[in-house]
């Protein structure tokens, strides 16, 4: 009888977002590692020149998102939800040029709005036994 908390649709959805990022990444770092760290450094505000180091650091970020709300911590919301305010705030004041519309506004946005409307049953304590979620 293991203790089961009801899994949020939208919480799986940005996982798996995450997930697939990281995936993307890691296949990027072998086939256009510059390109792919050209957009990565205007998406989080950081200059274009510092190059591919900067898509390990992103990896590993998307990897701690996806696992916190996998496991639906309270690190993983805190930790989902200053990303997305990063996104939003530190890259247009950092680089003043364009920024990526949906890397930078549209994502974070979602993300943010979607995250404070569910935290209540998010954090609930309202969990059930296994054997009774397998019921229905």
């Amino acid at each position: 009888m293991r203790r089961v908390r009801p899994r949020l649709e939208g919480i799986v959805a940005i996982e798996a977002f995450y997930v697939f990022g990281v995936a993307v990444l890691c296949v990027s770092i072998f086939t256009n590692p510059y390109g792919v760290s050209e957009q990565i450094g205007t998406v989080h505000g950081i200059l274009n020149y510092v190059g591919v180091a900067m898509l390990i650091p992103v990896i590993a970020i998307a990897l701690a998102i996806a696992t916190g709300l996998y496991l639906m911590s309270r690190w993983g919301y805190w930790l989902t939800l200053s990303y997305a305010v990063y996104l939003l705030v530190v890259p247009p004041i950092m680089v003043g040029k364009e920024i990526s519309v949906f890397g930078n506004v549209i994502w974070p946005i979602i993300v943010l709005v979607y995250l404070l409307l569910v935290r209540k049953r998010y954090f609930s304590t309202d969990v059930q036994t296994s054997e009774s979620a397998l019921d229905g």
